[in-house]
């Protein structure tokens, strides 16, 4: 499903964030990026996203090429890809509900359909009664749920055999 070949990321001409990475990540498997402070966990992340672009190397997504991406189709690419960050960008005036939400908001979703799931997600992680909740009010294993659901609310293709 995501396969990194030869990547290699550059910033400026001596700075090399990634040299030579290859990696394949199959169709339902999760995957934890760790390492220390300047490792290349952040530029993989947006190289996946499309953020930025590599220096060399191609990455391919569902078996399409991300450089032969039309830009328009970079916002679809984002919503199939479930991402959880480490500080779990919660937006602090919004309830957990709302920061669910707006997850669905900004693709359009009607309001009856997010009515219906975000209540099923906020289940799921195991979280239903703190909706009305701001994010100062949860623990930091909460706020780690509540991003949780708000990547998986999106709903990301599911893993088929």
């Amino acid at each position: 499903m995501i396969v990194f070949r030869n990547v290699t990321k550059r910033y400026g001409t001596k700075m090399f964030a990634l040299r030579n990475v290859s990696m394949n990540v199959e169709k339902g498997e999760f995957v934890f990026l760790v390492g220390r402070s300047g490792a290349g966990k952040s530029t993989v992340i947006k190289l996946l996203l499309k953020e930025i672009e590599p220096t060399s190397g191609d990455i391919f997504v569902a078996g399409k090429n991300l450089r032969q991406l039309s830009s328009w189709k970079i916002p679809q690419l984002r919503r199939n890809i479930g991402c959880i960050f480490q500080d779990f960008k919660l937006l602090p005036n919004k309830t957990v509900f709302e920061n669910i939400a707006f997850a669905l908001e900004v693709i359009g979703k009607p309001s009856y359909v997010i009515q219906s799931q975000v209540p099923q997600v906020l289940q799921l992680v195991g979280l239903a009664e703190k909706a009305e909740h701001y994010p100062h009010e949860l623990s930091a294993g909460e706020q780690q749920r509540i991003s949780m659901a708000r990547a998986f609310v999106n709903r990301p293709p599911p893993a088929s055999g």
